[in-house]
């Protein structure tokens, strides 16, 4: 075979690029690990059609101006479309058994066999620019679908709604209720709620607008546009969520809560609603919770890191403490204490979990809720707790300083105590419950840990692959790895992760145990500096550390980690 010449040297033979600026190329593909052309278009040292005369030359391939080609749709099917847009890919023209595919980088064998693989012809590529491509896709897919077809609206399904409490109805509010009851809207719910189910969503989010709303879906911490219903339903849809979780559908000047649950394939699920006053109405959260999946959950499956889980497991196992488990919201702060909760189960133990509403049951193990309407506070039930002889408690979230004094207070007899509060960073959900006027010295004698996390995206196993770290990264991996030789990972997508590369979560954890400095800190209440500086003394993984381990091992990908981390 004729050898071909590199494309670096092309560039170079051709006077198209400097020494200079190949060699910083050369250096940028290597930190980021993607192809030298892409890069080269990156650093705007080459042209889009610099680079397709150049790959024409160097692969003796003809290139194409797309402008001239208008594929048909039995054409464009023979290629999945989310494989077209992931790798950029477009069919031009089938004859014989051979498939003209137009391609940014027709050196990619291996994206060569793939797409033999998937449409099982011999494949001729041609070469044009990356932009014409993202262009000519765009204008071939991005056409307008409407909210029904979207959500799938006119599908049967199995989904059976379990309303919360029963609400109280009140003969002034027949005609609202009737409208919320009506079957457009009741379908457009249900779809909602099977789309959300179906992707795995944690949240959905309804955004009023000025002319229309949205409904949004979270999935794998990413926020994506799920529906953009007509106007005319968003009341209507509101309301109808309303009235299945007990919120009164009259007060739509003031936030709301409630929760109802829903069955889909034998699965159960309970889904909190919050609604909050906005300009064009009132925005709602749906937040999704998987009730008896709680009960599988297992420390050793949320991605502890071995010596971590070691450390967390011994403070777990001690005689009384109070461990703060904290982080931002979709974090799995609630996961992780299940979880806790079922590595401490066992008949010698009393354990009670109290919060504002359970919606997790767990068998075993005692639990038990406020009830307002009766007068009985989430607060007043945590002083009633303290009389309870408990083993483990698990509070809910810690809102309050009465909420947070009883929880230490617990802590100081024989009980372990697992609360949680929502904080972006572990040391600084220190500071708040001093913000709160929570006593110093009650939480440097209570505190036993504080556990922050956050969740990352785990890369797809079945399309990984190794690639050298960054030159300023090797020394950092083998310090945190032990391995003088570490490697960090991508996933190049595939049909397993739906060619995202990713599938599913793992916990990124920062446990932290304080020592006599950070205790003193608390104690003189030197606020978030001093409690930071204080925590600096302390041996333990940061956020970042944690993630960068997890890279090297190929759990997730450097990228994820520096945009959580």
């Amino acid at each position: 075979m004729e050898n071909r010449q590199r494309i670096g040297e092309l560039l170079l033979d051709l006077n198209i690029v400097s020494k200079e600026d190949l060699n910083l190329a050369i250096e940028e593909q290597k930190r980021t690990g993607k192809r030298l052309g892409a890069t080269l278009l990156k650093m705007e040292i080459l042209s889009e059609e610099d680079l397709e005369y150049l790959l024409s030359r160097q692969l003796n391939t003809p290139s194409i101006n797309l402008e001239n080609y208008s594929p048909t749709p039995s054409l464009l099917s023979i290629i999945p479309e989310n494989f077209i847009r992931k790798h950029l890919v477009l069919p031009i023209q089938l004859e014989d058994r051979i498939l003209t595919v137009a391609m940014a980088n027709p050196k990619d064998l291996i994206l060569l066999d793939d797409l033999t693989y998937i449409t099982g012809h011999k494949i001729a590529p041609v070469v044009t620019g990356i932009s014409s491509l993202e262009e000519k896709i765009r204008e071939l897919f991005d056409k307008p679908v409407s909210w029904e077809d979207s959500l799938k609206i006119h599908e049967s399904a199995d989904l059976e709604i379990i309303k919360g409490e029963p609400g109280m109805s009140d003969a002034d509010l027949e005609e609202a209720l009737q409208s919320a009851e009506e079957a457009p809207v009741v379908r457009l719910v249900n779809a909602v709620i099977l789309a959300a189910i179906d992707q795995k969503a944690t949240h959905v989010h309804v955004e009023p607008g000025e002319d229309s709303f949205e409904i949004d879906i979270r999935v794998e911490g990413r926020l994506k546009l799920l529906a953009k219903p007509p106007i005319k339903l968003q009341q209507n849809f509101i309301n109808r969520i309303k009235i299945l979780s007990s919120i009164d559908i009259l007060k739509r000047l003031v936030p709301c809560e409630g929760y109802f649950r829903a069955r889909s394939r034998g699965q159960y699920y309970d889904i909190d609603i919050a609604t909050m006053p906005s300009l064009y109405g009132e925005r709602m959260v749906l937040t999704f919770q998987q009730p008896f999946a709680k009960e599988e959950l297992r420390l050793g499956k949320l991605g502890f890191a071995s010596d971590t889980l070691d450390k967390f497991k011994e403070l777990l196992s001690r005689s009384r403490g109070f461990i703060l488990v904290t982080g931002p919201s979709d974090s799995g702060k609630s996961s992780t204490i299940y979880a806790a909760l079922n590595y401490l189960k066992t008949s010698e133990k009393a354990i009670f979990t109290f919060e504002r509403m359970v919606k997790n049951r767990l068998p075993g193990i005692s639990q038990g809720q406020s009830n307002e309407k009766a007068g009985y506070s989430y607060e007043k039930g945590l002083q009633s707790v303290l009389r309870q002889d408990m083993d483990v408690l698990m509070v809910g979230e810690l809102m309050s300083r009465e909420a947070v004094i009883s929880a230490l207070h617990a802590s100081l007899s024989k009980t372990v105590v697992l609360g949680r509060l929502l904080s972006n960073e572990s040391v600084a959900s220190v500071s708040t419950m001093l913000d709160m006027e929570v006593p110093p010295f009650l939480l440097h004698s209570s505190l036993t840990a504080i556990l922050g996390q956050r969740l990352i995206r785990r890369l797809c196993q079945e399309c990984i692959e190794d690639y050298e770290p960054p030159g300023d990264l090797i020394d950092e991996l083998r310090e945190l790895t032990g391995n003088s030789a570490p490697k960090l990972f991508r996933s190049s997508g595939c049909p397993a992760c739906g060619l995202t590369g990713y599938s599913q979560r793992i916990g990124l954890f920062e446990l932290i145990i304080p020592n006599d400095e950070f205790r003193d800190a608390i104690l003189s209440n030197a606020g978030l500096s001093g409690l930071e500086k204080a925590a600096s003394t302390i041996k333990y993984h940061t956020f970042r550390q944690d993630g960068l381990i997890k890279a090297a091992e190929g759990l997730t990908s450097y990228e994820e980690v520096l945009r959580i981390a």
